[in-house]
């Protein structure tokens, strides 16, 4: 399985993964090597939103705002315009030569059975939930859209998004770990 160099530094991935990118790729159909540049950037900044605004992340939630499409043999995702205010703004511009920096790893270091989405099965098309802009969350996350962008390790630690962090305060709140010293913060996106 290949993945892009462009997935880690723009598009805040890491491994391992988040059980929600899994979550939105099985949703879709879609092999994390088929999507492109723009897309897990998408993926990435909706989780953040959700967990800085301590809502959990599901590919239902996803699938209101995002819908999937095809460009030069990858997969993306487009915000939907009819019916739904965005929660996202400013979307990443693409990035010229992305293609050419990728590396292959194992099956195993990804440990989730991901469809391999042929040409020829389409694009992937998966209703919307019913009456979401009745739902708290929703009104919440489109209160304030925020643009799409890389983000610093330690404001993915808030959010509960990367392994540099432990839950070794009692009250639960991430603790940064840099050059073995550790700093804890309350809420989210507040660390010093």
């Amino acid at each position: 399985m290949s993945l892009y160099a462009h997935f880690f530094r723009e598009g805040n991935f890491h491994l391992p993964m988040s059980k929600f990118i899994g979550e939105v790729l099985t949703g879709y159909g879609l092999r994390i090597s088929q999507i492109n540049a723009l897309g897990l950037p998408r993926i990435t900044h909706f989780e953040f939103i959700f967990r800085a605004n301590r809502v959990e992340p599901c590919f239902e939630k996803f699938n209101v705002f995002y819908f999937v499409t095809y460009t030069s043999g990858f997969y993306s995702f487009s915000s939907r315009t009819t019916g739904v205010h965005p929660c996202s703004r400013d979307p990443p511009k693409s990035p010229h030569g992305w293609k050419q920096k990728f590396f292959y790893i194992r099956h195993g270091v990804v440990p989730l059975d991901m469809h391999y989405r042929a040409e020829s099965e389409g694009v992937p098309r998966v209703n919307v939930l019913v009456d979401f802009t009745e739902q708290e969350w929703y009104k919440v996350l489109t209160r304030k859209v925020t643009p799409i962008i890389q983000l610093e390790e330690r404001v993915l630690v808030a959010a509960g998004m990367s392994m540099l962090w432990a839950p070794q305060n009692p009250r639960g709140f991430p603790i940064y770990r840099y050059q073995g010293k550790g700093r804890w913060c309350h809420g989210c996106c507040c660390i010093t």
